[in-house]
């Protein structure tokens, strides 16, 4: 017996679309949620996108209170940088420019153990460089395209002039910093500042934003055992970067001399 079909009047099937009534309206039908006012005038900035207050990072607030510790923003823990947009000019060599770094040569720098390329910006360029440089002792996080990536600055980078596009942070303690690399590393963290990316083509976010990400205040045995163990991983991670150094120029010069 052949199955009757129903039609609509965009000629559609009626009795194939009830099957998959689910996967339709989980298609055309946007997730959503509900916030209150409270919720809005309470917020920083007092944003009105949405994503903002998705569920998630609402969530993640509550859990945050949930601690019990006191929640204080970063800028209380460090001083937060981030440098403004400037034309760059490049130079040929050390001689006329300051080695640069952006953040994919940093991710190149700690997978292969050189930057992605070699560049030297001018110091003929129309910026103050002092506030380009990045230190030892400062943190680093991407705030253009990719958002929220984390890094220590390796000692052979110290003095080198990073991108605009990272925020640069100097705990107010040196002991701190290991904490504060891998808090900033976490989900806790990570919600806090991705909720603030805006932009139109490419996502940003801003030096503020990420100087109000609230830290917890755990107390201090806490705090030290925890640095420790990411102040061990950047030892770990800058000596694997030698070992690839000295396997990169070990391959140099057995090409160099045929072999």
């Amino acid at each position: 017996m052949d199955t009757m079909h129903k039609f609509d009047i965009a000629g559609q099937d009626l009795s194939v679309m009830s099957d998959h009534a689910g996967l339709i309206r989980l298609l055309t039908t946007p997730p959503g949620w509900g916030v209150s006012v409270h919720d809005i005038a309470t917020q920083p900035g007092k944003r009105m996108d949405a994503e903002h207050y998705d569920p998630v990072v609402m969530g993640n607030n509550m859990r945050l209170k949930a601690l019990g510790v006191t929640l204080v923003p970063l800028s209380d823990l460090a001083d937060v940088h981030l440098p403004g947009i400037f034309t760059r000019i490049w130079a040929q060599d050390t001689e006329y420019g300051v080695p640069y770094i952006n953040a994919t040569d940093l991710m190149s720098y700690f997978v292969f153990g050189v930057p992605a390329q070699e560049r030297y910006l001018s110091r003929a360029s129309n910026v103050k460089m002092n506030s380009l440089i990045i230190r030892k002792e400062m943190i680093l996080i991407t705030c253009s395209g990719t958002i929220g990536r984390v890094f220590d600055v390796p000692t052979a980078l110290d003095g080198w002039a990073g991108t605009h596009d990272m925020v640069r942070i100097i705990p107010h303690q040196p002991e701190l910093k290991g904490f504060l690399r891998a808090y900033l590393a976490s989900d806790f963290a990570q919600v806090q500042i991705l909720s603030h990316t805006h932009g139109g083509q490419i996502d940003h976010v801003t030096g503020d934003q990420v100087a109000s990400c609230l830290v917890p205040q755990f107390d201090a045995e806490s705090i030290l055992r925890i640095s420790k163990l990411a102040d061990q991983a950047d030892q770990m991670r800058s000596g694997s970067v030698l070992f690839m150094n000295d396997a990169l120029s070990e391959l140099s010069e057995i090409i160099d001399h045929g072999g």
